[in-house]
């Protein structure tokens, strides 16, 4: 008897294995013919087990009646049975990507030694181009499914890449994936008329990458509201800043006034096109315009004492000295007092160095007096932090002892 029940089990749990593949297979598109499926009407409307009340399991329908060859079926029977939409999508999507996984498989490709280089990248190319029309081609399906562009590689950048949730944090969700997906296709397009042009760019290049670019602001521009558009633009331009290694530390600027700068550097470099359209390389004389041109909109919008103020921050040795005052609680006219007596010290150095009427005697002289003088401000700047700094940041100061050679010298007189 016993024995007669394990070979019925047995058998029960392989039929239910084969039903499951059968059904699996009936959910991916080919050219197989379609599982059966119910009408979205025919389908029991119930709650679904995750929103089920506790002690009262949901009932169950089975899958064989929801999935189906035909994607639009498929989704309307998900939608019938109470699935929510980011759930419905999801399955969608990512019944999407394994089909065009399985769609972009190909044989590894061999080459004769006597190919050469140029035949080898023809091949490269036409294999990139086969892929390109595959994702095309999947995208499409994707938004004619959904209504929009949708990547679950976008949706994994956007909760994975520290910059990218920096650049667009202030979108909802689906908002900031949908966005990362537009620029994902246009970026790759992109990609592509730069790699027809062996990366060689004319102008006939540079007007197809423009039109990218064009083409993909009119997308996104439709996709967000005025204010969430002018919102991405601006943290998209805040790479200038990083780019330029523009300094803030110890400048009082207002958040809006930031902004302001950002805003106002665009029309020096506009990071979002180059990053579809390289703008011409610029020659130093060139570069220094530019800055001149910027700072010069800076100091108008900061004022002419604040911007002495930003002047000092774009300085190392001032940020050196703001950070080490920032790590023992010193307030920033600490920083300040000691960068403005290092600034005087090393005029006054190369003075003493310089002064052709003072014998070697006396210019050592003179040094020591300085040092002195200069260690004593620092001193009464940082007060029980003074040792640190000489052991630290402050280790400048050995410059303005006379070098070893002359301190004998001056012992020999």
């Amino acid at each position: 008897m016993r024995s007669n029940f394990l070979t019925i089990s047995m058998m029960g749990n392989l039929l239910l294995v084969a039903v499951f593949l059968v059904v699996r297979h009936g959910s991916t598109p080919g050219p197989a013919a379609p599982a059966p499926v119910m009408s979205p009407a025919a389908i029991p409307k119930i709650a679904p087990a995750w929103s089920a009340t506790k002690g009262t399991p949901a009932p169950v329908v089975p899958w064989r009646l929801i999935a189906s060859a035909d994607y639009r079926q498929y989704i309307a029977n998900l939608r019938a049975v109470g699935c929510p939409e980011w759930l419905v999508r999801d399955i969608i999507v990512a019944d999407i990507d394994d089909l065009y996984v399985q769609k972009s498989r190909t044989d590894p490709v061999y080459f004769a030694p006597w190919q050469g280089a140029d035949q080898r990248r023809k091949a490269a190319r036409s294999r990139s181009a086969k892929l390109d029309a595959l994702r095309q081609e999947k995208r499409a399906l994707v938004k004619s499914l959904l209504g929009y562009e949708w990547e679950n590689y976008g949706e994994e950048v956007w909760n994975q890449d520290l910059r990218t949730s920096l650049t667009f944090g202030f979108l909802p969700d689906d908002k900031a994936t949908q966005v990362l997906s537009l620029k994902d296709k246009y970026t790759e397009a992109a990609q592509n008329v730069r790699e027809d042009a062996n990366f060689i760019l004319i102008d006939e290049d540079s007007a197809r990458l423009q039109t990218l670019y064009d083409e993909f602001g009119a997308e996104t521009s439709r996709l967000l509201s005025p204010s969430e558009l002018d919102e991405l633009q601006l943290r998209a331009q805040q790479g200038f800043l990083l780019a330029n290694d523009i300094n803030f530390d110890g400048v009082t600027i207002s958040r809006e006034e930031l902004r302001e700068m950002v805003r106002l550097s665009k029309s020096f470099k506009d990071m979002a096109a180059e990053e579809f359209v390289p703008a011409r390389p610029l020659s130093e004389a060139e570069q220094s315009r530019q800055k001149t041109a910027f700072e010069a909109q800076v100091k108008q919008l900061l004022g002419p004492k604040r911007f002495a103020d930003y002047q000092r921050a774009q300085e190392s040795n001032f940020r050196e000295i703001f950070a080490f005052s920032q790590q023992n609680n010193l307030p920033p006219s600490a920083a300040v007092k000691v960068y403005e007596s290092r600034l005087n010290a090393g005029e006054q150095a190369d003075e003493i160095q310089n002064d052709g009427s003072l014998s070697a005697g006396e210019r050592a002289a003179a040094l020591a007096v300085l040092k002195a003088a200069t260690m004593n401000t620092i001193s009464s700047a940082l007060g029980g932090s003074y040792h640190d700094y000489l052991q630290g940041p402050g280790r400048w100061l050995g410059t303005l002892t006379p070098p070893p050679e002359t301190q004998t010298t001056n012992q020999m007189q």
